[in-house]
């Protein structure tokens, strides 16, 4: 079982400390397994996969296509949805 702090999820995520606290404080953010004196602690895995499905998840917005996509002459041609 592998444990982060405040400082590891930073690094993990490329953000402040600071903002590490404003995520946590999200609801779809994963549950802190203990809250120590130095702060929360969450299991490395669960941030870790939090993480990814925040990646896809805004991978998928990116790629879906605009208004002017969808709504241009010839934009089915332009990008197929699967």
């Amino acid at each position: 079982m592998r444990l982060a702090g405040a400082h590891e999820v930073r690094e993990l995520l490329g953000v402040s400390r600071q903002r590490v606290y404003q995520l946590a404080a999200r609801s779809d953010f994963p549950e802190p397994v203990a809250a120590l004196a130095q702060g929360k602690v969450w299991l490395f895995g669960d941030v870790e996969r939090w993480m990814i499905a925040r990646q896809l998840l805004f991978a998928r917005e990116r790629d879906k296509p605009s208004e002017e996509q969808v709504h241009a002459p010839g934009a089915d041609l332009v990008r197929a949805e699967t």
